[in-house]
């Protein structure tokens, strides 16, 4: 959410520098805000994000997810920074490791322990 907030707030200031103006206006805002929400609708709907297809992400979640699987029995632990390193070194992108995490955690395969600096796989 912060991050959306700063670019349109980036777009504003840009608007409202082509129109040589000294601050941004409601005008330079509100058209921010429409190009945002129309380049975001366009990236949603073509399944572009990052410049990763929908497809090519999930698949990319999917083997990230079985390569946890087969490497953490169940109650081992692990350093979340060291796990992303590695999987980071063998090319898998941040968002995916990110987000296969994530769902991991939410099935409950994985929990996060001493303020997320471990995980611990505490399902199959």
């Amino acid at each position: 959410m912060a991050s959306q907030l700063e670019a349109i707030i980036r777009i504003s200031e840009s608007l409202a520098k082509m129109t040589l103006s000294p601050v941004a206006t409601v005008d330079h805002v509100e058209e921010a805000i429409r190009l945002f929400r129309a380049s975001t609708m366009d990236a949603v709907q073509s399944g572009q994000v990052e410049g990763v297809t929908r497809s090519e992400l999930t698949a990319e979640m999917r083997k990230i997810e079985q390569e946890i699987r087969r490497r953490l029995p169940i109650g081992s632990q692990v350093s979340v920074r060291a796990l992303k390193s590695d999987f980071t070194s063998q090319g898998y992108t941040a968002h995916a490791i990110d987000r296969a995490l994530y769902i991991m955690v939410r099935q409950e395969v994985l929990q996060f322990k001493s303020q997320r600096m471990l995980l611990q796989r505490i399902g199959a």
